[in-house]
């Protein structure tokens, strides 16, 4: 029997696990140390001198255009929200082909994908008071605004779990605006949707300067802000079965069965037909037999002369 086995593909299980963990961040420095960056849009005209400065809120790239940031909200999560500029067609179809008819539904601006969290229905009216409705209102007068957090990928994970956002700031009233996430992908202040959460792409949009007044002068500005919420990351944990048959790795390397009064010699009762190794370590290698890794077991495990042995060796990555 050689010194190495080969591992068949049955030996080898490659299992997802998601693991959750949780973050709170207090003051603008913390967010800022962690990567969180608070942005401000703008609807203005996209060749305007208006830049947020990268000073302004900590932000370790160039200076971001107001009017680029606000287009960029608007194509990503709103188009199919908002009316279409261009009129002419009677009636528009959603993604499976039916006819909307509802009205603020109707010749909307796009059907480029917005990232809805929810399948229940959704619109841009802040009236709208249907059981099934959610409000994912967008304003396009000039100079709009809109504000953005950005939470980096590697505190997100995979995506934000719903039901676990939260921030809270300084609304200069003596109070806070209080923002969470009601598990749909609407962030709402109170029982009133305020913007959306886009979970797997860590994005938070506030939209509704109605609700939440004079927030233009808090948003970016204010230290006292606070942020938590709970990540989401898959790992994948890979099991390596470890068979020993009775007549394998029968003989021990360990250097305490030879004999120190002759050189290279074991004692007689290795030799013997009831004498059966134990296991300490595992060894892994690959096909240039170079070792890769090792895993060590909690105590010593004795292996069998009439049945097979095995180890189960589990890495998580």
């Amino acid at each position: 029997m050689g010194a190495y086995k080969q591992f068949l593909s049955t030996d080898v299980i490659v299992s997802p696990l998601v693991v959750n963990k949780s973050f709170s961040f207090e003051g603008s420095a913390s967010l800022e140390n962690n990567g969180i960056i608070r942005l401000t849009g703008q609807n203005i005209n996209k060749s305007s001198s208006f830049f947020l400065t990268s000073a302004s809120f900590g932000y370790n790239s160039s200076s971001v255009s107001l009017g680029g940031l606000y287009n960029s909200i608007k194509q990503l999560y709103y188009t199919n929200y908002i009316s279409n500029p261009i009129s002419g067609s009677p009636y528009i179809t959603d993604f499976n082909g039916n006819v909307v008819e509802d009205n603020s539904q109707t010749d909307v601006y796009s059907r480029f994908y917005n990232y809805e969290s929810t399948t229940l229905f959704q619109t841009n009216s802040l009236g709208y008071t249907s059981n099934y409705g959610y409000s994912r209102y967008f304003l396009e007068i000039p100079n709009a605004v809109v504000w953005v957090m950005s939470i980096p990928k590697n505190l997100f994970g995979d995506y934000l779990n719903p039901n676990t956002v939260n921030f809270k700031f300084d609304n200069g009233l003596g109070g806070y605006y209080n923002v969470t996430d009601n598990g749909e992908g609407l962030l709402i202040s109170g029982s009133t949707p305020v913007g959306i959460i886009n979970y797997p792409h860590g994005i938070a949009v506030l939209t509704n300067d109605t609700i939440l007044p004079d927030i233009d002068s808090y948003w970016v500005n204010t230290n006292d802000f606070t942020c938590s919420f709970q990540s989401s990351r898959t790992i994948y944990e890979t099991q390596y079965k470890c068979t020993i048959r009775p007549e394998e790795f029968n003989f021990s390397l360990n250097p305490s069965l030879i004999s120190g009064s002759t050189e290279g010699t074991v004692y007689d009762f290795v030799t013997g037909s009831y004498f059966s190794p134990y296991v300490t370590t595992v060894g892994f290698y690959n096909e240039a037999q170079e070792l890769l890794m090792v895993a060590k077991l909690g105590q010593p495990l004795p292996t069998s002369q009439t049945t097979d042995t095995t180890i189960l060796v589990n890495i998580d990555k």
